[in-house]
């Protein structure tokens, strides 16, 4: 598998693309399907602190920053990590 994207309700919890695939627009094709083919006013996010690639492709989608977490952050229960939660509105 090349790349994959979960979406729960109004919160993308995954999006994966193989290290060997990444900048090649890969994330950028199924954000974009996400964003476009979905109903939602607003979706969320978790991008961990200092995967600054994934924060970027995010913004440049219209997602903002509206708040940073430290600790056990979902999906990664067993480490302690700082994320930044990111939220998308529809236009």
């Amino acid at each position: 598998m090349e790349a994959f994207l979960t979406l729960a309700k109004a919160e993308l919890t995954w999006l994966y693309v193989e290290p060997a695939r990444h900048r090649q627009g890969i994330g950028r094709v199924l954000l974009c399907h996400v964003l476009e083919a979905g109903d939602s006013a607003r979706i969320e996010c978790t991008v961990p602190a200092g995967n600054d690639n994934a924060r970027a492709l995010y913004e440049s989608a219209g997602f903002v920053v509206v708040e940073t977490k430290a600790g056990k952050l979902a999906g990664n229960e067993r480490f302690a990590a700082t994320g930044h939660v990111m939220e998308w509105h529809r236009p």
